[in-house]
């Protein structure tokens, strides 16, 4: 065993950080804690690109903590509790930060703090109690280089100053969460017809389609000013190739809101209200009239049947949720996008059968990433049939207490490692985690 330890150090360097590069942060926690050498190379700055670290309490992060982040180069945060002062710590500690979304109490005095991230491309703020009124909104726009924000929130204090984020002429996404029942729509589209660069929207809570159509609608008249009397030129033609809708009842949108979106390609709609034909009428109409989606995510507690046979040809990727299925809805999808598809997530759907498990293999043999979380269905003889997908490189299976180390060691051999498994829920620290997300899974 010595002789074979001993063999590894003799590796060079670049080999070993390609070893670890597939490793888990558990596996490289292990790693790192044998000898001072894997110590220095596990907090190797290749290893830890684009990763995000959570950040529960500010106030257990001691000064060593801080060191090995800065050797890491992290640059994403996700920070759940913290003070004034210990942001101002870990500003100065960590000044490079590109990423920080905040979870905690939001107030003016918390978000100066985060004046001086120079490279702050990304900013999140989500809080149930936080309130957007002016004061905030002002210090928002004043990261000039924001290219992606997310506001999740309760309400907002003026809806005229939802306006100021027209301001942000680098911002290519934007999420808008709110839990009030009349949203300043008239504000949505001044500012969505005001960011020439914005490519992804998330939108939440628009009631009616006669809103949400007036969102995507080129303004006729001037709508609203801001404070200093500047209006941003209006453009003509949205963008957006990215569009998420969550939890809005709608009917058919207005042809004039359709041309606008007609560029989006990938589509994301939570269907959780109980209108059931204003809701199918609505889905019948984006799929009907947008014919560039290629990515398709449907979280609906009804049957696939509704929407099955109005899909897009050859999808690329396609996210299920709490969605009822049948074998012909199966295979229909098959048909359809069979020899396309990338990307399936089944999650939590009802009507999954094991003969419909061991049938995906032939279904769709292209796919690289497969999501079947919540079956405990899903036993050995189904996950071994998996290998049989040449290019399958991740496979998610979370809540299934059936498939022990032992029959994760024997997959992992069946594809020489090919296959990344994955027993945790996926979680996106890039988007929103509040609780019109969680709403999908409940």
């Amino acid at each position: 065993m010595a002789k074979i330890g001993q063999q590894w150090l003799n590796l060079p360097q670049d080999i070993l950080l390609e070893v670890f590069r597939y490793l888990s942060f558990e596996e490289k926690a292990n790693v790192r804690a044998t000898c001072k050498y894997f110590h220095q190379l596990i907090d190797h700055p290749t290893l830890w690109l684009n990763k995000t670290v959570v950040l529960k309490r500010l106030q257990s992060c001691n000064s060593c903590f801080w060191t090995t982040l800065r050797k890491r180069r992290i640059r994403c945060l996700v920070i759940k509790e913290a003070t004034s002062k210990q942001l101002q710590k870990m500003v100065n500690l960590i000044p490079n930060l590109t990423s920080v979304s905040m979870n905690v109490k939001m107030n003016i005095e918390r978000l100066r703090t985060l004046r001086p991230l120079a490279n702050l491309q990304n900013l999140q703020l989500s809080n149930s109690s936080l309130v957007l009124d002016q004061e905030l909104l002002s210090e928002v726009v004043t990261f000039k280089q924001l290219t992606t924000l997310v506001l999740c929130s309760s309400l907002f204090g003026r809806s005229s100053s939802l306006c100021l984020l027209a301001d942000l002429k680098k911002l290519q996404s934007l999420t808008l969460h709110i839990r009030q029942k009349n949203p300043p729509l008239l504000s949505f589209q001044y500012i969505l017809f005001r960011l020439p660069k914005l490519r992804e929207l998330s939108l939440s809570s628009v009631d009616t389609w006669e809103n949400l159509s007036l969102c995507f609608t080129a303004p006729e008249i001037r709508t609203s000013k801001q404070p200093d009397g500047f209006e941003p030129p209006c453009i003509s033609q949205l963008q957006l190739e990215r569009l998420t809708l969550l939890n809005s009842t709608n009917g058919p949108l207005s042809r004039k809101a359709l041309n606008q979106l007609r560029n989006v390609r990938s589509l994301s709609v939570s269907l959780t209200r109980p209108c059931v034909l204003l809701n199918t009428n609505f889905v019948h109409s984006m799929l009907d009239n947008l014919p560039n989606i290629t990515e398709l995510e449907l979280s609906w507690n009804g049957p696939l049947a509704e929407f099955v046979k109005v899909l897009p040809l050859e999808l690329t990727k396609i996210d299920l949720i709490n969605a009822r299925l049948s074998n012909v809805d199966v295979q229909l999808l098959s048909d359809s996008s069979g020899k396309s598809l990338k990307h399936l997530s089944l999650v939590l759907c009802n009507g999954i059968t094991e003969t419909m498990l061991k049938q995906l293999p032939k279904q769709f043999p292209f796919l690289q990433t497969l999501d079947l979380s919540g079956y405990r269905l899903l036993n050995q003889e189904i996950l071994f049939g998996l290998v049989e997908m040449p290019f399958l490189k991740e496979i998610v299976i979370s809540n299934n207490p059936h498939l022990t180390g032992t029959v994760m060691k024997q997959f992992r051999t069946l594809t020489d490692n090919r296959v990344h498994v994955t027993q945790k829920s996926k979680r996106n620290y890039n988007g929103c985690d509040c609780i019109f997300y969680s709403q999908l899974l409940s």
